[in-house]
């Protein structure tokens, strides 16, 4: 065989896009050959190119045992791994590349992507500013440092990388979605929609912009409108997981269960709720029988939504033998007392198999998956004022504190809410917006707020003249049962949409739970109650971003209760 020849017509197909005739010719000469590196190589690359992953891998390690120097290999198998899903094992090539080469600039810019993939901005920032250092017009290094940027909530700074990566290259369909997404997070909904348009207009098979669309005009309150953008990403890309769990979102805020959670299944599959899959050997609970059966019910989501779904967990501990619940630690004591027929485990870290922590099990079921064969309409929501129990002790220490402060009503508030930059500013009042509820007379304020908000107790005492009584040792973020003491203690609870309304509707105390124009799914629309929880009372905004009118009709009706109680 004449190698050389052979080299150059592998070349030759590879060039025409022949990448199937290429791998065999390079084969041949790895048969004939197997220490070439040059063939080894190009074979390596060609397999990348046909998505024969596990093979590029097999050969391009076989190139670095004769040549461990090769940055370009090391950065190969990068992006070999990476494809794969194999993130750690692609960003420790990508460093390996950069340490023998290390204006590598391609290799520093897929690190890059691969450590924002797994969470790393702040690294990823770091290299995409050295990418842009070494290549100032990379117009896609722009783009993903304003998306780096974006995910660290420096928003302002984003839109200028988007800006520059247009001024490089206006046809990148993906940096208008960012620059929608980033006005959308702002609020600008009219400005994100026609960035949208943007990119549609020139890639209209862009599924995830239909999605980004239909996030929008659910935010504007058009549900069918969003559902038809949800329908038309699924369209083009029927497995997108994101758009079916948003459309879950359409349908649930319009009350339509049925459709609704069998759409919410897919939450398990987005990028979201990536750090909660499990692989269980046990099948999950399909709402058959339990009589004689065992099942393990699984934590997925945040407090909150742990103590939402747990109304659900009286109906399936009366039909299972044996119920055993896993929950965030701090959910232990309370979640016991009120459930005494089932077991409570501490929530555990690993994701990939039933961990050797539990008991055994027949049956396995997420705890957002229980409403699917147990709330398929709002009359199949009890009518229970309360199902969890407080700590009877704790809660007459609490009235004793209280009595304290003296004649009036003893009111909680909470304020924030919310776990990214762009809910947080969607759910959350400044405490300076509730200067009217704050004018009132009669009433003690009791802080309720989990987090740090020592600033904003001191702001309230200054600028408002209102004192927000807080105790050192009640908190939420470190003992829950003490904090449902406390709540339980009170007269009314005030609450933005977070952990702390759940848990008083939980505990059947009087709970108003004040709500941004477009709430999350489980508020439903156009009510003033809730079905997860009678005691609740809902306020509105009527329009986006309008606090003024809810905290307007919040201290009106508190008035009237402290009439009523003078």
């Amino acid at each position: 065989m004449n190698i050389d020849k052979a080299l150059r017509t592998a070349h030759e197909y590879f060039q025409a896009g022949n990448f199937h005739q290429a791998e065999h010719v390079y084969k041949n000469i790895v048969e004939k050959k197997p220490n070439h590196i040059k063939a080894l190589y190009l074979l390596g690359i060609t397999c990348l190119q046909i998505g024969e992953y596990h093979a590029a891998i097999t050969y391009l390690n076989k190139v670095l045992h004769l040549d461990p120097r090769n940055a370009e290999v090391y950065y190969h198998l990068g992006v070999a791994f990476q494809d794969i899903g194999h993130h750690d094992e692609a960003i420790a090539h990508y460093r390996k590349a950069l340490r023998i080469n290390p204006t590598y600039t391609i290799a520093c810019y897929n690190l890059g992507v691969a450590l924002q993939n797994t969470g790393h901005h702040d690294e990823a920032i770091q290299l995409y500013q050295k990418v842009l250092e070494l290549n100032p017009s990379f117009a896609e290094a722009w783009n993903n440092l304003g998306t780096a940027l974006k995910d660290k909530g420096r928003l302002d700074e984003a839109v200028i990388c988007y800006q520059k990566a247009l001024e490089l290259n206006p046809e990148i369909s993906g940096v208008y979605n960012n620059l929608g997404v980033v006005s959308q997070y702002n609020g600008q909904l009219d400005e994100a929609l026609a960035y949208y348009q943007q990119a549609l207009d020139l890639n209209p098979d862009l599924f995830d912009i239909y999605n980004n669309l239909g996030l929008l005009w659910r935010d504007k309150g058009e549900l069918d409108k969003a559902a038809t953008c949800f329908r038309k990403s699924l369209q083009i890309n029927p497995g997108y997981a994101d758009a079916h769990w948003n459309m879950s979102y359409a349908f649930l805020l319009a009350g339509n269960f049925k459709e609704g959670w069998k759409e919410y299944e897919w939450r398990l599959k987005t990028h979201d709720f990536a750090s909660v899959q499990r692989t269980f050997t046990q099948p999950v609970w399909d709402g058959s029988s339990l009589k004689g059966k065992t099942l393990l019910i699984f934590a997925e989501q945040g407090v909150g939504d742990e103590i939402m779904f747990a109304s659900c967990y009286p109906d399936v501990i009366d039909q299972a033998n044996v119920c055993i619940v896993e929950c965030d630690k701090r959910l232990i004591p309370i979640f016991s007392r009120s459930f005494p027929r089932s077991d409570f485990v501490e929530r555990v870290k690993e994701t990939d198999a039933y961990s050797s922590q539990l008991p055994q099990t027949d049956m396995v079921i997420p705890h957002g998956s229980l409403p699917s064969f147990l709330r398929t309409d709002i009359a199949s929501f009890p009518r229970r004022k309360f199902y969890l129990i407080p700590d009877e002790e704790k809660v007459q220490s609490w009235h004793n504190r209280l009595k304290k402060l003296g004649e009036g009503l003893n009111a909680g508030i909470s304020w924030r809410g919310g776990g990214t930059p762009r809910v947080i500013r969607k759910r959350s009042i400044m405490l300076e917006q509730g200067a009217t509820l704050f004018s009132l007379s009669g009433v003690h304020f009791i802080n309720l707020q989990y987090g740090d908000c020592v600033n904003e107790l001191r702001e309230a005492r200054e600028k408002l003249g209102v004192t927000i009584h807080d105790w050192e040792d009640a908190d939420p973020l470190k003992d829950i049962d003490n904090f449902a003491a406390q709540i339980s203690a009170l007269d009314i609870v005030i609450s933005v949409d977070n952990a702390t309304a759940h848990l008083a509707g939980a505990l059947g105390k009087p709970v108003w739970t004040l709500l941004p124009f477009v709430p999350d799914w489980r508020w439903l629309l156009n009510r003033e109650d809730s079905p997860w929880y009678p005691t609740m009372r809902l306020f509105r905004q009527h329009s986006p971003g309008d606090w003024e009118s809810v905290i307007a009709k919040v201290s009106a009706e508190l008035q009237k209760i402290i009439q009523k109680k003078a």
